[in-house]
């Protein structure tokens, strides 16, 4: 009852302001010859006290129309005037609400803005910082995406008068798309600053690069690198919630920032589905500077997953690229360990989860990953630092993709007798068995995975090596694992019915009769109503059994622990 009754007194309190608002603006009536008349005694003769009388009428009091026609037309006029002396007056100015205006009014206030930037060029910054800033107003989400009727509505109508003006000034001012671009940067929202603003401001970027296509890349990495920033965030948080009991009172919370994340991760599907041509290998490129180089963010790496699967020549190159970083192919030296590690599981992550990846690649791909490791044992043979992880760290992760891939893909490779010869050409055995030990650093779940699959067709016996590690982790102070797979399954519920079809599942060779996938448990459990007190809403419930049961992806990691 109190909430309701302040929820009255607040809105009483707002009509009432309107109210006066309204009546002001009746009272206020702007003439041509007094604002031009104020504006020259301040600039020639100093005359400050008009001029500042009228700065605060426009701080204080909104213009209707035929004041605002006014009060345009005159600076329009007298644009010359408008130097540096009146920076003031032109920030207020600046801050008028013009965009919701009828037609003919926002065509002259864009012609007022055209003509003071190309007159004055040192207020291109403040101008584009004002119009930048009006796509972070607040608003209402939509659902997946805009319906025809959005075009409609009078947020949309607004945002268009907006790019319109921004497009008429780039395009007269060319010089401007830089000052655009540092603008985009510094105005971006923060990302707890809620889902409609995060998402609305990503929109319009996106939009924004339809008109302005020299752009487009600058405009992805600047939003890409925002979703990481996001992903990171709810990485940390998922990890302090974790450590909190289910009694904590914040449990039927809903996360924004996951929210925000999954509507921000869907306008960039939408935006690589309409304009596919364009965009990908824009996408490829941000990829390869801003995403690689990043480790253990769990779902904006799923861009790079939907651009191969849409296009042949982004799979070619992004497969071949990864294969050159993890094996260290540069042509300026072999790169960073940690950003080969990277590489490698993301070759791993993209063969194996891919629906739309060909048999054919991931062949190759074992083939010449496995080639490798055996021309790096034999050339390290003679090493007195076998034993170093860190320098053979780039051989330990080619490994563990190799590992990886066999085990989650065993339902392709022991397939018939022509498979099960291929796997066996890769000479796996030599793999396990050498001086570097790859399977000491495997995570477990991997190295149980493929020991219960290659054993089970008599390829590999990794018991033996699995045991002597175990002794070895017991007399040290034991072994950390790198267990960040880029492309377990993807949780975001909206987002998420996009990717979900273009991810491969993980089929246990020693389970039948369960049918359902991950992800189909994934929807089921997402569409599913739970209102019982104090429990986990659906959401955590699906991150809480994901991160027990389900790492890196294989779906009954159980039975394969049993299974040894």
């Amino acid at each position: 009852m109190a909430v309701t009754a302040q929820n009255t007194v607040a809105s009483l309190m707002q009509k009432t302001l309107q109210r006066q608002s309204a009546i002001t603006r009746m009272k206020i009536s702007f003439k041509k010859n007094q604002i031009e008349k104020v504006l020259v005694n301040y600039v020639k003769d100093g005359d400050s006290g008009p001029y500042h009388e009228l700065m605060k009428i426009l701080i204080d009091h909104p213009l209707n129309d035929t004041n605002f026609r006014i009060l345009i037309e005159v600076c329009l006029n007298c644009v010359v005037l408008l130097g540096r002396d009146l920076k003031p007056f032109v920030d207020v100015l600046c801050g008028i609400d013009w965009a919701t205006r009828e037609d003919d009014l926002v065509e002259l206030y864009s012609r007022f803005l055209v003509g003071l930037v190309t007159a004055h060029t040192y207020h291109s910054t403040r101008i584009m910082a004002a119009l930048v800033k009006l796509f972070k107003e607040e608003g209402e989400n939509w659902e997946d995406a805009p319906s025809p009727e959005l075009c409609l509505t009078k947020m949309s109508s607004k945002w268009s008068n907006i790019h319109t003006v921004i497009a008429e000034i780039v395009a007269v001012m060319p010089m401007t798309s830089d000052i655009l671009m540092q603008t985009v940067i510094e105005q971006f929202p923060y990302y707890k600053a809620g889902c409609f603003v995060n998402r609305a401001y990503i929109h319009n970027l996106i939009w924004m690069s339809k008109y302005l296509p020299s752009l487009v890349e600058q405009i992805m990495t600047v939003i890409v690198s925002k979703l990481v920033d996001m992903d990171a965030n709810t990485v940390d948080r998922d990890k302090q919630k974790s450590q909190e009991t289910i009694f904590d009172m914040e449990v039927d919370e809903k996360d924004e920032v996951s929210d925000t994340l999954d509507y921000c991760m869907l306008e960039m599907l939408r935006w690589m589905e309409d304009e596919r041509e364009r965009v990908l290998p824009f996408m490829c490129n941000v990829f390869e500077r801003v995403i690689l180089p990043t480790h253990g963010i769990r779902h904006v790496q799923f861009l790079l997953l939907y651009a191969i699967s849409i296009n042949q020549q982004c799979a070619d190159r992004i497969f071949t690229n990864l294969w050159i970083v993890a094996a260290g192919l540069h042509g300026h030296g072999p790169g960073a360990l940690a950003t080969r590690r990277t590489a490698a599981s993301h070759l791993a992550g993209l063969l194996a989860r891919c629906v739309r990846v060909p048999n054919s690649r991931l062949v190759f791909y074992l083939k010449t990953m496995a080639e490798w490791c055996h021309s790096y044992i034999g050339a390290t043979q003679e090493s007195t630092v076998a034993d170093n992880t860190k320098v053979h760290g780039a051989f330990h992760a080619i490994c563990h993709a190799i590992f990886y891939l066999v085990a989650f893909k065993n339902h392709h490779l022991f397939m018939n007798k022509e498979s099960l010869n291929f796997v066996e050409s890769l000479n796996l055995p030599r793999l396990v068995t050498c001086n570097l030990n790859p399977l000491k650093t495997c995570p477990p779940q991997v190295t149980r995975a493929f020991s219960s699959v290659t054993r089970s067709h008599q390829v590999v016996y990794c018991q033996a090596i699995i045991e002597k590690n175990l002794r070895l982790c017991l007399h040290s102070d034991g072994q950390k694992y790198d267990e960040w797979f880029p492309y377990d399954p993807y949780v975001l519920p909206v987002s998420g019915k996009i990717i979900w079809p273009l991810c491969m599942e993980y089929k246990n060779l020693f389970k039948d009769g369960d049918d359902e996938t991950q992800y189909n448990s994934l929807k089921r459990k997402l569409e599913a109503e739970d209102d019982d007190y104090l429990m986990p809403s659906p959401s955590q419930k699906i991150a809480s059994s994901l991160t027990n049961c389900i790492s890196p992806g294989f779906k009954t990691s159980e039975s394969i622990y049993t299974s040894m």
